[in-house]
């Protein structure tokens, strides 16, 4: 019902060592054991709720299952291998293998756990009575349940960086922090019971994460603020004024939850079960996950106050929310400029992992560059590439750090 950026950089952080403990916490609609999750979880990276089930995915990489059984949905394979991502649908469970292929158990209805064969290089899927993968060249495959166009997918999009499924529509963010969205609530007739979910609004702005109820669609702008859209029912898109400095946001089947940076936790909707009382003790959110009428929350130590739980932060001594590593060595970038990784332009990733005088982005420093720069000697904008250091000039500064750097630039 949702998708969360990161999972795989909070299993690394896990795997690495990080300092401190996580806690998974449940509220709300406890009928088939979903809110009692298991006691020997451990830490668990990844969480993801159904209409009456759970699906966890521990720092391990094993997948663990518990609440409703009907379907067998929580017959976990034994031969899944290890595990990258988990999402529970409505009465199905997908994981996505290391291997970048896609694994399905529990109900089968119009084939939502038949996974296409020839899918592959998947990194992440969300589902509901439908299941959508997205693959590592941000392209999209979808397939289950498919009366309303759910699995449609348009031709001609932008990249996909993340995607949702609804009830019967899919959401996706695009990787120029667009949305689109297709499938039923085309229309906003009021006496339809799908109405305005697949009908984007034009203001949306950047949006950086997403999430899609049964008919209603939620998503995080980069101003940190929340915008909600589609069925009404309850309130669930009448977002509070109080939800700023939002950085998580999560989609129950008729709720709406969003945590502030602050780890206060905000939720509005149908209150089945007392699924938008909030418990007041959570502690440091790292990741909430709606389900059909329940929360799951996993909570921990934050010694940094970053909204990351030192146990899966990848930098646990400096407060660092987007968890950056961009090298892929498992300690958050903010973490190596602190102790002492070269910095020279001060936009907070390591000199190490980019080329800052590549000034003709030919992987080459050299004549051409420093050519370049001596042309644009004086005053900069903005817009002035040989300013190096982004301090408003080309000067001395930036020749040196050209000068040093000469050659091939690094891997």
């Amino acid at each position: 019902m949702k998708c969360i950026i990161g999972t795989a950089i909070a299993a690394m952080a896990i795997a690495s060592g990080a300092s401190g403990q996580v806690t998974l916490r449940a509220w709300g609609s406890n009928q088939w054991g979903q809110c009692d999750p298991p006691t020997d979880l451990g830490a668990v990276v990844k969480i993801s709720g159904g209409d009456w089930h759970a699906v966890a995915l521990t720092a391990s990489g094993a997948v663990r299952c518990w609440g409703q059984n009907s379907s067998g949905q929580c017959n976990t394979p034994s031969d899944l291998g290890k595990v990258l991502t988990v999402e529970a649908g409505g009465n199905h469970s997908i994981a996505v293998q290391s291997t970048g292929k896609v694994r399905c158990w529990g109900e089968n209805s119009h084939g939502v756990c038949n996974v296409p064969a020839s899918l592959d290089r998947v990194v992440a899927v969300a589902a509901y009575y439908h299941n959508v993968a997205l693959r590592d060249d941000g392209s999209v495959r979808c397939w289950g349940y498919n009366d309303s166009g759910q699995c449609n997918v348009p031709a001609n999009m932008n990249p996909v960086i993340a995607v949702a499924a609804g009830g019967e529509h899919t959401l996706v963010l695009l990787s120029n922090h667009g949305v689109r969205c297709w499938g039923a609530g085309s229309t906003t007739e009021a006496s339809h019971p799908n109405y305005g979910q697949s009908i984007v609004p034009p203001d949306l702005g950047s949006v950086v994460a997403i999430a899609a109820g049964a008919y209603h669609n939620v998503v995080l702008r980069s101003d940190g603020t929340v915008r909600c859209w589609g069925t009404n029912w309850d309130g669930i898109c009448q977002v509070p004024t109080t939800a700023t400095d939002v950085v998580g946001i999560s989609a129950g089947a008729y709720h709406t939850t969003v945590w502030r940076s602050d780890s206060t936790v905000l939720a509005w909707g149908t209150n089945w079960s007392g699924v938008c009382n909030t418990p007041l003790d959570l502690g440091a959110i790292v990741d909430i996950a709606g389900g059909g009428y329940f929360n799951l929350g996993i909570v921990g130590d934050d010694s940094d106050g970053d909204g990351v739980a030192d146990a899966i932060d990848n930098c646990p001594a400096v407060a660092n929310p987007p968890q950056s590593d961009c090298n892929n060595n498992d300690i958050g970038d903010a973490c190596e400029i602190a102790a002492g990784a070269p910095d020279f332009n001060q936009d907070t990733v390591p000199d190490t992992c980019q080329c800052l005088a590549d000034l003709f982005v030919d992987r080459q420093i050299n004549g051409a560059d420093l050519g370049a720069l001596l042309s644009q000697w004086g005053p900069a904008t903005a817009r002035t590439v040989s300013d190096i250091n982004r301090d408003g000039r080309v000067d001395g500064a930036d020749l040196g750090y050209l000068l040093s750097n000469w050659g091939p630039c690094p891997t």
